[in-house]
């Protein structure tokens, strides 16, 4: 019983996002030059998530793990991307850009969804 309180303790305590208690949350970013930012997105589970980016390039935007609620889109630049989806699933997951000229998909932040 010793080990796992000296263990418990060397684990890091993650803070939660201050929306968390939200049943909905807006978060805004700027994709320029391959890098969303702020980079890392930070959500709950059960929110309802509105992700607005503004684009400073062209390209396909695509949240890795959920493809079922958001399908790649086109973002263009100068211009505001809008996606709206439920946070089902906690982790952490890419968020990858195809630029319209380069076939590789780069990856320009991460969503990470908490368990609340």
């Amino acid at each position: 019983m010793l080990v796992a309180a000296i263990l418990g303790a060397c684990v890091p305590q993650v803070a939660l996002p201050a929306s968390c208690h939200e049943p909905s949350v807006m978060l805004h970013a700027t994709l320029a030059d391959e890098q969303l930012t702020p980079g890392t997105l930070e959500v709950c589970r059960g929110q309802q998530v509105t992700l607005m980016v503004n684009a400073e390039r062209d390209g396909v935007f695509h949240v890795h793990g959920y493809d079922d609620q958001v399908s790649a889109a086109e973002i263009r630049a100068g211009r505001t991307l809008t996606l709206e989806f439920t946070a089902v699933r906690s982790g952490q997951f890419p968020i990858g850009l195809h630029t319209i000229d380069g076939p590789a998909e780069a990856t320009v932040g991460t969503l990470t969804v908490h368990e609340p």
